[in-house]
C-alpha cells in the first residue's frame, strides 16, 4: 500500500457541480468543493461559517402560502448616506423601514396612495416590478399599471401618488409620450374641426364603391321594410358607411338601418332623407337586416356603401348599453384617453364600436407648421404647394388656411380661408387651390396654420394607457428618465427631456428634447429592464443590447444608436453590477452571465459565470449584491431560488477567482436587497410567519441562528414576543459568560407569554442570550484523488488513514460522522465552572474505511463559530 499527502489548500471556487468530478487535472476541482452549505469564501481562500440573519421586522399579516410565494419585494432606497431605507412592495401595500444602525423604523405602510386610491400592486407580479431611484422620488414600474412614485417628503414621512405629464400652461396640451397604433393606411375621421362630443371615424379607403349595393328604387307601399337587392344581407369583413343617393327631395322621409356593427354587435341607426344629393348614415354597418323607411317616394333613392371599410382598433371591454346610435362600452378603456390629430389633443368621451366614438376637441385642429416659409407659388398658377410633414390628406379634402402670409402675388386674403386639396405630391407635400393667381414663383408663407376636418392618416394616440399598457422597465441615464417596454411596444424606450423628467415632448428634436426610439433590430425584443452603466444596457426577454455613451458627447435625438449584442434573454430578475460586469439571470433561470463590454471585441459578450456551479441555479427570483459583505472585502451576489434557498456568488476577476455557496435555513428565504455593506434577506420562519431580517455584521458578533434577537434575562424570562409565538421552537446561545463566548443552551419552546424560560441555566450566572434559529453548516470535498507513477488512482479503491485539518474558533465539528471532542478551561470569570476550548490551528483526526470515491464531510449543527483554512489528507491507494 502507498500513502500520498493530498492538500486542499484552498476552497476559492467554492461549490461545483458533480458534473466536475472527472476533471481532477483541473485546478478548479483542486480548490473547490462538492458541498459547500451555509459557508462563506474568504478572499484567501478559506471558509467561514456565515453570519446569522438578525431580526429587524415582523410583517403582520403576511404567512407563506405555497401557492404564491411572491408576497413581498424588497428595493433599496438612498437618500444619502445618513438617510436609508428599505422598501417592501406587497399585494396592495407598501412599507418603508429606515435602516439605523441596529434596527429599522417604519416609517410608512398604507394600502392607498396619496388620493385614497387603492394601490395596484399584485402578488401574482410582485417579482416583475422594476424601480429607479434618484433623489427623493423612487418610480415604480409594471405593463399593468401607471408608473407610481414613491416620494420622501421629509427623513421620517413618505407618500405614493401616480406620476404625471406636464401640461402646457392651458392644460391644453400634455407632454406625454405618442405613438401610432394603427396601419399606415388607416385614417382617423372627425365630424368637425372645434368643439366638444365630436363624433370620429377609424377606417380605410381600400374598399370599393357601390352605390346602391343595398336597394335601388322607388317606394309606393308606404311605410315598411324595402325589398332589398340579392345578397345586400351578406356580412362584410369589415363595416362600410352606408351612403343614401337621390335625384330629388326625400327630406321627410327617414331610413332606419339594421344590422350589425365592427364587431358583430347588434345595431340599428337612422337617417333623413337627402334633397337632390347623397347623405351618409353616422354608424358604420358590417352587415345588414332590414331597411325601414317611414314613408313613400317616387324619386328613384340608391342606397349603398362607400369605400369606407371600418378598422378595429377601440377597446370593447364590457357589454354594449343599446343597439342605438348612441349605444357605447361604459367600460371601454379608451374612455378618457387621448388621441391626436395632426398633434391636435382630444379626449374620448364615449366609444360606440371598435371603430367609431366621440370625443371632446381640447383646443382645435389647427396645426402650427413648423417649418418656416412652408408655401410656394408658382409663376401663373393658382396653385400653391404646402410642405407639412406626414400630413396624411387625400385628394379633395377641404383646409382652412390662417395666418399665412402673401407670397407670389397673392394676397393674404386670398392666400387664406376655406381650400381644396388639389394634388398629393407626396406623404409631406400637398397643393390647394388659392382665391388668385401668382405673378411669381416663391416660397415663403412665414408660420401659417392648417386647420381640418378631413380624414388624415397623421394621427396617434397616448403611449402609456390600460389599453397600451404601461412601462415594464424605468432607469435614469445622462440626466433623463428613461421608460421602455410597454405591451403594445414592448421594444421601445421613451426618454424624457434633460433634467425635465415629467416632460416626453419630442418637440423639434433639438439635443435636449425628448427620444423616443425603437430596437429595430429584426425581432421584438420585449424590454424588460435598463441598467445605466458605461453605456445604457437593455435586457430584453430575448436579447442584450446597449446605447453606446459617446465620449465627451451626451445622447440626442439625432445621435442616440441601439445595438444588440447577445441572444440569450433576461428571466424577471433585476440585473446588477458585480466586479465591473451587469450580472443577470438567463430567461431560462438555468444560467447566470455577466454581461461585460470588452475592449478587444468593442462589443460586450454574456459569459457564463455559473457553469461549474450548475446545479445550483434553481430559477432566481431575487438579486442583491453587497459590497463587503460578511465582513469581508469582496463583493457577494445572493440570490434566492425556486427552492426558498440563498445562493451567493463573489467574484474577484483581477486574482481570477469566482465562488458559488449555498445557504438555507430552518424556514424558507424570501426577496433580498442590499446597502452598501449590508445584506437583508425576507425569511420565513417554521410558522410561515414573514420577517425582515439582516445578515448582521461581526461587530455584533458572528451568530449561528437566523431571526435571532439578543435579549436580557430577566427573572429567569426571555420576552421574544418582537419575533416568536407560542408553540414556536427556538435555539437559544448564551453570550456573556466572558468576552466574545458563546455556550449553545439547546433549544426552548415559547410559552402562551410569548416568553421562554431559562429557569434551568439560572446558576451559570447568564444575563443576555441569543434566540433564534439554528442552521448547519457543511463542506463535503470532492473525490480526493492523486496521480501515482502509474497515473491518477481515479475509481481505484482507496483509503484515508489521516485528515490534518487547519480550523479557527471550533467550538463544534465532526468529520466523517465523527465528532471531534472540544476540550474545555476554566471560566476565568467563575473559577468554579468550565467552559469550551476552541479548537484553533491544526488537528489530526484519524479515519478507517476503503471506498471508490473517498472523501472528507466536515459538519457543525450547532450554532457556533467555525472556520476552515484548509487540509491534508493522507490518501492510502
Amino acid at each position: 500500500m502507498q500513502k500520498v499527502r493530498v492538500p486542499i489548500n484552498s476552497f476559492q471556487f467554492g461549490e461545483v457541480s458533480d458534473s466536475l468530478s472527472m476533471r481532477v487535472d483541473s485546478p478548479v476541482y483542486a480548490s473547490s468543493v462538492q458541498t459547500l452549505q451555509n459557508m462563506v469564501v474568504m478572499p484567501e481562500g478559506s471558509v467561514t461559517k456565515r453570519y446569522g440573519a438578525k431580526h429587524m421586522a415582523k410583517y403582520g399579516g403576511i404567512t407563506y402560502d405555497a401557492n404564491n410565494t411572491e408576497q413581498s419585494h424588497l428595493f433599496p432606497f438612498i437618500y444619502d448616506e445618513n438617510e436609508e431605507y428599505i422598501v417592501a412592495i406587497q399585494h396592495q401595500q407598501i412599507r418603508v423601514h429606515q435602516v439605523n444602525d441596529t434596527t429599522l423604523t417604519q416609517r410608512l405602510n398604507t394600502t392607498t396612495d396619496i388620493n385614497g386610491a387603492t394601490l395596484p400592486f399584485d402578488k401574482e407580479y410582485l417579482q416583475e416590478y422594476t424601480v429607479a431611484q434618484l433623489g427623493n422620488d423612487m418610480f415604480i414600474c409594471h405593463p399593468l399599471f401607471a408608473p407610481r412614485i414613491l416620494r420622501r417628503t421629509s427623513a421620517t414621512s413618505f407618500h405614493v401618488r401616480t406620476f404625471t405629464f406636464d401640461q402646457r400652461a392651458d392644460s391644453l396640451v400634455t407632454f406625454q409620450p405618442y405613438s401610432r397604433f394603427a396601419d399606415a393606411n388607416v385614417k382617423l375621421d372627425p365630424e368637425a374641426a372645434t368643439g366638444d362630443n365630436i363624433d370620429f371615424s377609424i377606417y380605410t379607403t381600400d374598399g370599393t364603391t357601390d352605390d346602391d349595393f343595398y336597394f335601388s328604387g322607388t317606394n309606393a307601399s308606404g311605410a315598411g321594410n324595402l325589398t332589398l337587392n340579392s345578397g345586400a344581407t351578406a356580412a362584410f369583413d369589415n363595416s362600410v358607411e352606408i351612403s343614401v343617393t337621390s335625384t330629388g327631395n326625400i327630406s321627410g322621409v327617414t331610413f332606419t338601418f339594421t344590422g350589425t356593427d365592427q364587431d358583430g354587435v347588434a345595431l340599428t341607426d337612422y337617417i333623413d332623407g337627402p334633397n337632390n344629393a347623397t347623405v351618409y348614415v353616422p354608424r358604420m354597418f358590417k352587415s345588414i337586416s332590414t331597411i325601414y323607411a317611414n314613408g313613400n317616394f317616387a324619386t328613384t333613392v340608391k342606397i349603398g356603401h362607400t369605400n369606407k371599410r371600418g378598422v378595429t382598433y377601440l377597446d370593447i371591454t364590457g357589454s354594449k348599453t343599446a343597439t342605438l346610435r348612441t349605444g357605447n362600452y361604459a367600460s371601454s378603456k379608451h374612455k378618457d384617453i387621448l388621441l391626436r390629430y395632426h398633434k391636435n389633443e382630444l379626449k374620448i368621451d364615449t366609444v360606440y364600436n371598435s371603430n367609431q366614438f366621440r370625443a371632446d376637441i381640447l383646443d382645435s385642429l389647427s396645426t402650427r407648421l413648423e417649418i418656416e416659409n412652408p408655401l410656394r407659388t408658382n409663376n401663373n398658377s393658382n396653385k400653391v404647394e404646402v410642405s407639412q410633414p406626414q400630413h396624411g390628406f387625400s385628394l379633395g379634402d377641404t383646409i382652412n388656411v390662417e395666418n399665412a402670409d402673401a407670397l407670389g402675388g397673392i394676397n393674404i386674403a386670398n392666400i387664406n380661408g376655406s381650400r381644396t386639396i388639389h394634388e398629393i405630391i407626396d406623404e409631406n407635400t400637398y397643393s390647394y387651390t388659392a382665391g388668385a393667381t401668382a405673378n411669381a414663383s416663391a416660397d415663403g408663407g412665414g408660420f401659417p396654420r392648417i386647420e381640418s376636418d378631413a380624414p388624415t392618416t397623421d394621427f396617434d394616440e397616448q403611449s402609456f394607457s390600460d389599453v397600451r399598457g404601461y412601462p415594464a422597465a424605468v432607469e435614469f441615464h445622462q440626466n433623463r428618465l428613461v421608460f421602455a417596454g410597454t405591451l403594445d411596444e414592448p421594444d421601445t424606450l421613451f426618454f424624457s427631456k434633460v433634467g425635465s423628467f415629467s416632460n416626453f415632448d419630442v418637440g423639434i428634436a433639438a439635443d435636449d428634447d425628448a427620444i423616443q426610439v425603437t430596437a429595430a433590430t429584426g425581432d421584438v425584443n420585449e424590454i424588460r429592464y435598463l441598467v445605466s452603466n458605461r453605456d445604457l444596457q437593455i435586457f430584453a426577454a430575448g436579447a442584450e443590447l446597449y446605447i453606446p455613451t459617446f465620449q465627451n458627447q451626451p445622447l440626442t435625438p439625432t445621435n442616440l444608436q441601439i445595438k444588440k449584442q447577445t441572444p440569450f434573454g433576461i428571466s424577471h430578475v433585476q440585473p446588477i453590477e458585480l466586479d465591473g460586469a451587469t450580472l443577470f439571470v438567463q430567461r431560462n433561470g438555468k444560467v447566470v452571465r455577466e454581461y461585460l463590454f470588452t475592449d478587444g471585441e468593442d462589443a460586450y459578450t454574456s459569459v457564463p459565470v455559473s457553469s461549474i456551479a450548475s446545479h445550483m441555479i434553481d430559477t432566481p427570483r431575487y438579486m442583491a449584491v453587497v459590497h463587503s459583505g460578511f465582513g469581508q472585502p469582496d463583493s457577494y451576489a445572493a440570490m434566492t431560488t425556486t427552492g426558498n434557498n440563498l445562493i451567493v456568488f463573489s467574484s474577484n476577476r483581477a486574482e481570477r477567482k469566482a465562488s458559488w455557496v449555498q445557504f438555507n435555513t430552518a424556514g424558507k428565504f424570501g426577496s433580498v436587497c442590499a446597502i452598501e455593506d449590508r445584506l437583508f434577506a425576507e425569511i420565513y420562519d417554521t410558522s410561515g410567519q414573514l420577517h425582515v431580517c439582516e445578515f448582521a455584521p461581526k461587530s455584533t458578533q458572528n451568530v449561528g441562528l437566523d431571526i435571532w434577537l439578543h435579549k436580557l434575562i430577566i427573572s429567569n424570562e426571555v420576552d421574544v414576543s418582537t419575533a416568536y409565538n407560542q408553540n414556536d421552537v427556538v435555539d437559544v446561545i448564551a453570550t456573556d459568560v466572558i468576552d466574545g463566548y458563546q455556550e449553545y443552551l439547546g433549544t426552548f419552546t415559547v410559552d402562551a407569554n410569548e416568553k421562554i424560560n431559562v429557569s434551568a441555566y439560572s446558576g451559570l450566572g447568564h444575563t443576555y442570550v441569543y434566540v433564534g434559529k439554528k442552521f448547519d453548516s457543511k463542506i463535503v470535498t470532492n473525490e480526493i484523488d492523486a496521480s501515482m507513477g502509474s497515473g491518477p488512482v481515479t475509481g481505484e479503491v482507496r483509503g484515508i488513514g489521516r485528515i490534518l485539518l487547519d480550523v479557527k474558533d471550533a467550538f463544534s465539528l465532526k468529520v466523517n460522522n465523527k465528532s471531534i471532542p472540544i476540550s474545555s478551561k476554566t471560566n476565568p470569570d467563575t473559577a468554579s465552572q468550565s467552559i469550551l476550548d476552541p479548537i484553533v490551528g491544526k488537528k489530526e483526526i484519524r479515519t478507517t474505511g476503503y471506498t471508490r470515491s473517498p472523501q472528507v464531510t466536515i459538519e457543525q449543527s450547532e450554532p457556533l463559530p467555525l472556520q476552515v483554512n484548509g487540509l491534508v489528507v493522507e490518501l492510502i491507494v
